[in-house]
């Protein structure tokens, strides 16, 4: 598996891309295993900051399985349902020179017991894993990395993700999810605002809102909460408009066009 996003997301060169993902402390807040972090996706420009800010919770642990759980834009095609999980076709994926290693093992089983079904395709379409992955083996080194991404729609498929979630940490426990969710599709600004106000309402206090709110990922949110794996609530760590950070949601009437707002969080103690 190999890249298809850099240069519109990210820098395609080694050089600038760990320039741009460099780790810049040692002390996270997150101090145990399994715990998770929610991310934004969309070119360095817009999220750097924000990818920085919310990773530094975590910079602390050692885990040894990174679980990227991303979403799918697009509808699932005909021919893969009932699957609605997809993990890598390839064993590896080369990035800037840079080889990483998805954990064989564990995407065998999940594809063995689960609606998961391993597909390239998917990951050409959607660039939320590829460029979150320079800040997972900047901030964490783990030994292995274990990508789904889909559609979680229906209470059916928050529970068949809940089961596989808790199998993964039945055979891994050292585990640090990391789920990558934007807070609501592209709206005008006061409606994007107040998605997000509510979006990090019911993401602190675990509201059940799927088909509520219309952040692209907010299935996989719900399974992760529901599942009861990682101890402790959500805190906010960032919190960016168009690139800039505004430490918490505000009305921002000077901005125009249709936009969402960039999130980050972090969960576990």
């Amino acid at each position: 598996m190999t890249t298809y996003h850099h240069t519109i997301f990210y820098p395609e060169e080694r050089e600038p891309l760990d320039e741009a993902t460099y780790k810049r402390s040692e002390a996270g807040t997150l101090k145990s295993l399994p715990s998770a972090l929610l991310l934004p996706h969309a070119a360095y420009s817009m999220i750097g900051e924000a990818l920085h800010q919310t990773f530094a919770h975590a910079s602390s642990l050692k885990p040894e399985l990174v679980v990227f759980l991303g979403p799918l834009h697009q509808p699932v095609l005909d021919r893969d349902k009932p699957a609605f999980l997809f993990a890598p076709a390839a064993d590896t994926f080369e990035q800037a020179g840079r080889t990483y290693q998805f954990d064989e093992a564990m995407i065998g089983e999940l594809t063995l017991g689960f609606p998961i079904r391993r597909a390239a395709s998917y990951y050409e379409e959607e660039p939320a894993f590829e460029l979150t992955l320079p800040f997972i083996d900047s901030y964490l080194a783990p030994k292995a990395i274990l990508p789904l991404i889909g559609k979680v729609e229906d209470s059916n498929q928050i529970a068949q993700l809940i089961l596989a979630l808790k199998t993964i940490v039945q055979r891994q426990p050292k585990v640090l999810f990391v789920l990558s969710a934007n807070a609501s599709e592209l709206l005008p600004q006061r409606e994007a605002t107040d998605e997000a106000n509510h979006f990090i309402e019911d993401l602190i206090h675990e509201h059940q809102s799927l088909g509520i709110r219309s952040s692209c990922n907010w299935g996989m949110i719900e399974a992760m909460n529901r599942s009861t794996l990682v101890k402790g609530r959500w805190k906010i760590a960032s919190a960016f408009l168009k690139g800039t950070d505004h430490g918490r949601i505000a009305d921002t009437k000077n901005e125009s066009g249709l936009m969402t707002w960039h999130i980050g969080a972090y969960k576990g103690v």
